[in-house]
């Protein structure tokens, strides 16, 4: 049994199995990008170089801050291996 796999277009797919009918599908995805500052949940302000995002639960966003100042080491658990 032999598969068949035809790329024509860069959004259609033609698939067949032996000699049965075709399966024509069509491809969804689209490639995009953006810039983090135009999502709804980061709040960038303040932001500095060397500063990370940090999900605050009050805000329900994701805001810059220095690591340094905001991440206590001690609450870190890596887990026991």
């Amino acid at each position: 049994m032999a598969i068949n796999v035809t790329v024509g277009t860069p959004t259609a797919i033609k698939v067949s199995v032996g000699t049965s009918n075709p399966i024509n599908t069509s491809i969804v995805s689209k490639r995009t990008s953006t810039k983090i500052e135009t999502l709804a949940d980061v709040d960038l302000t303040g932001v500095e170089d060397g500063y990370t995002l940090i999900y605050n639960t009050a805000t329900n966003k994701w805001e810059a801050a220095d690591p340094a100042s905001e991440v206590v080491l001690d609450n870190i658990d890596g887990g026991t291996y």
